[in-house]
């Protein structure tokens, strides 16, 4: 390891230190290439827990968002299935759908601009439905909750609307979104582990996960196991969160949509459509799948050495990415935060500007884009 990198593997520990998590794993890397990657701690804070390596899984809860729904609907788009003008009318067969979700475009519900609320407890009703139907429900409860906003007016981060998001890539694409992500998207890239569910694939019994915790849900398993409760009661695989990976399989994929993004046609992605995708819909909102850098340093998770020119995202369990498109610089930092406390936000919202800063400064970039 390059002794330039050594302050980043200094903040890791530090973190560990304060209790900011029990186990952590990052890469970094420039234009696609990785540059270093560590990782520390215990996958749980049993004493005697393994430790984490750089194959340790961790669940990587919204990142599903980008990582899994939007760039299937990336492919399904290259692919003239679907626009991101096309509304959910348009594209989701039968009489379920309410009139009032039926003008929602993919683009808005990508965006976080449909006017859909942010979370509901589904997971009750799913689980007091019958086994066989609870894989379908999650975008049936979502289309029956009465808009909060008028469409295309606020942006409100929102669950429901990447639920419903699911049932669009699953109706046109005719897969289930797991099988679609992996055979279209994470196998021909060479990421044997990234997916949902891995405790159900071959051999993923003998895989290292880092814990989370039971949640709202008791008695769940911690390893391996969604965390998020509606989509762990929907059978673990949703729109919103489900997907499991490592450190260098994440970085992998950011670095194949980067690489389409500065033109490189032998991704599984279009240039054209990434570039799309990764532009935000009106001056300051959110990306298609993808949050932007905020122009508050106090509230930027990216620190502020990454350009205006980002795109990233968080994730529930203290997973997050971000990705500077004129840059370069590239970090994913997935972490266990939820194992110590879900409630207790402050220490990773403090923890993340940190070591993306610190990145930045070791792959040369210390001019700062926020005040």
């Amino acid at each position: 390891m390059p002794d330039s990198f050594t302050p980043l593997s200094q903040l890791l520990e530090d973190g560990l230190h304060h209790g900011v998590y029990t186990a952590a794993a990052a890469v970094v890397g420039l234009q696609g290439e990785r540059k270093w990657q560590a990782a520390v701690g215990r996958v749980s804070r049993d004493p005697e827990a393994p430790a984490v390596t750089a194959e340790t899984i961790f669940d990587l809860a919204s990142l599903t968002k980008p990582l899994a729904t939007a760039a299937a609907l990336m492919l399904l788009t290259d692919a003239d299935q679907l626009t991101p003008g096309a509304t959910l009318g348009e594209l989701l067969p039968g009489e379920w759908l309410p009139p009032d979700k039926r003008p929602l475009s993919v683009a808005q519900l990508l965006a976080h601009r449909a006017g859909l609320p942010a979370w509901r407890p589904f997971y009750q009703d799913i689980l007091a439905a019958p086994p066989e139907t609870r894989a379908g429900l999650l975008p049936r409860l979502a289309a029956a909750a009465p808009l909060e906003h008028a469409p295309d007016t606020v942006t409100l981060y929102s669950d429901l609307g990447f639920m419903l998001l699911q049932a669009v890539v699953e109706a046109v694409s005719g897969l289930p979104l797991d099988r679609f992500c992996r055979d279209r998207i994470y196998r021909p890239l060479g990421l044997n582990t990234l997916g949902f569910n891995p405790l159900r694939q071959p051999e993923g019994n003998r895989l290292s996960y880092a814990a989370t915790e039971n949640g709202l849900i008791p008695g769940r398993n911690i390893f391996g196991e969604v965390h998020d409760e509606n989509a762990w009661a929907a059978g673990g695989v949703a729109g919103h969160a489900g997907l499991f990976g490592a450190g260098p399989e994440v970085f992998a994929l950011l670095a194949a949509l980067y690489r389409a993004y500065q033109g490189d046609p032998g991704q599984p992605f279009s240039p054209a459509v990434v570039r799309h995708f990764f532009t935000p819909v009106v001056p300051g909102a959110r990306a298609l799948g993808f949050d932007v850098p905020s122009f508050d340093a106090a509230q930027c998770s990216a620190g502020r050495l990454f350009s205006p020119a980002s795109v990233g995202h968080l994730g529930f369990t203290g997973a997050s990415f971000w990705l500077d498109l004129k840059l370069g610089q590239m970090v994913v930092l997935l972490t266990n935060r939820v194992h110590l406390g879900r409630d207790d936000k402050a220490k990773i919202q403090a923890f993340r500007p940190r070591f993306h800063e610190a990145a930045s400064r070791v792959l040369g970039f210390d001019q700062g884009f926020r005040n």
